[in-house]
């Protein structure tokens, strides 16, 4: 999966991922947004090899889906290649430079579809009935989305939860967190230290939480300004420094292991979870919900929490979003699988056991299981994120100042006021090398 952050890097096969700097679409697309290839996409008929480029996480699925596609388009053979995540972007670069890419790929960077580098699908939506209106609107407008026309679609909802532990809540006498009412941070800090346990004893231990720098889970306008473009100011604001701060707390109360408790007890997250050993966890729908169901322990899901009381709710989502490069030679053939995707392939991942990007289908996913219904609730509150190019580059050094406040005890003020200078550089940086990918 697309890395969207270091805390989940080797973890998700799912992290990823993401005009000015306001929410991407706010409509159904129609004929006039943006160039399409002219009239009706209809395939030849004749025999046609399509490529496909991706990278593990978001190729894993790919070999049913393709052994689906070829069933009912015999003349079509599509062949994949996986290249390494860290390679990928050059990879890109260097082929689409060369005018040698793929005919389909995994959309990565928004500076390609800024250069124009892939077609623009909105003809093909209504051509092949493809039901955008219920795909998740997290999910869709974070990177296939852009200056109101549709770039790549997707077979999957991938989304940051809260997953908890209903015996540990049990247990201590914790009323059940909300699946659609998001608490606070100081909240989510006063209901971790309730559902902790101290002992020298390692053994004995239960935490509350764990604890890490939202910038992966909560909204990015939490970290920049509504225009994307300021982040000094903003990441650094009195929420912002509160939050961090509290996150940093949890770790010195013993409501969140700390890094040398996680050395000695060599697990995290969801493994100690499934344990009893830790009371909630933040992490992704992906991962969580089939190791708790596999460990067929009494489990539930919630929506994170905001930095503030009566904050909007926010879910961060994504998809397996992939593209048809403008330099393909079969854009029709190419079009038909990608539209394929946004179709049968939901249909693929919902007979697999794994949540579609189509929310209608999603219900179905849902079952009788109390748990997947909240998770369900909590994801289909996301909403579109703002767009952003630099964004995971900017924030990158929110991980130094988590080091000074939680290894060093620095204030969460003065570790961020510390770098969000340079995080402002780097974010103009990033702006300036979009902008140029048109020119």
């Amino acid at each position: 999966m697309k890395k969207m952050y270091p805390f989940l890097t080797g973890i998700l096969c799912l992290v990823l991922i993401l005009s000015a700097c306001t929410p991407n679409v706010s409509s159904s697309p129609t004929s006039e947004q943006g160039a399409q290839p002219s009239g009706q996409t209809e395939t030849s008929g004749e025999k046609v090899v399509l490529n496909i480029w991706g990278f593990e996480g978001e190729t894993d699925f790919f070999p049913k889906l393709i052994e689906a596609f070829e069933a009912e388009n015999p003349n079509i053979k599509v062949e994949l290649t996986e290249i390494p995540e860290s390679d990928y972007v050059t990879k890109m670069d260097t082929a689409m430079l060369a005018g040698e890419g793929p005919d389909i790929a995994f959309v990565y960077v928004p500076r390609w579809l800024k250069a124009g580098k892939f077609l623009a699908l909105d003809e093909a939506i209504k051509q092949y009935n493809i039901p955008f209106d219920d795909f998740n609107r997290g999910a869709i407008t974070r990177d296939c989305v852009f200056e109101g026309k549709v770039y790549c679609l997707g077979t999957y909802t991938g989304a940051i939860i809260m997953v908890y532990n209903k015996k540990l809540f049990d247990q201590f006498g914790v009323p059940y967190p909300s699946a659609t009412e998001p608490m606070s941070m100081q909240e989510y800090f006063d209901m971790t230290l309730k559902l902790t346990r101290k002992s020298d004893n390692l053994e004995e231990r239960i935490w509350g939480g764990d604890a890490q720098p939202h910038l992966w889970w909560m909204d990015w306008r939490t970290h920049i300004s509504d225009d994307g473009r300021k982040i000094d100011g903003y990441v650094n604001d009195d929420p912002t420094v509160k939050a961090y701060q509290l996150m940093a707390d949890m770790r010195k109360a013993g409501s969140a292991m700390t890094s040398s408790e996680g050395s000695l007890v060599q697990m995290e997250g969801i493994d100690l979870l499934v344990q009893g050993k830790l009371a909630t966890t933040i992490i992704d729908n992906i991962i969580s919900i089939p190791a708790v169901e596999q460990a067929g322990i009494e489990w539930g899901a919630a929506i994170v929490p905001t930095e503030e009381k009566g904050d909007p709710a926010w879910t961060t989502t994504w998809t397996d979003g992939f593209g048809v490069l403008s330099s393909s030679k079969h854009p029709n053939e190419a079009i038909k699988f990608v539209a394929f995707m946004g179709t049968k392939g939901n249909e693929l991942r919902l007979e697999l056991g794994d949540m579609p990007l189509n929310m209608k289908l999603a219900e179905k996913w849902v079952g009788d299981s109390e748990g997947r219904k909240q998770a369900f609730e909590a994801i289909k509150a996301a909403r579109e994120n703002l767009f952003c190019p630099g964004y995971w580059e900017a924030t990158a050094l929110v991980w130094d100042a988590w080091t000074s406040m939680t290894e060093e005890g620095v204030s969460a003020k003065e570790a961020l006021d510390k770098v969000a200078p340079e995080m402002q550089k780097l974010l103009d940086q990033s702006w300036e090398t979009f902008e140029e990918a048109s020119r």
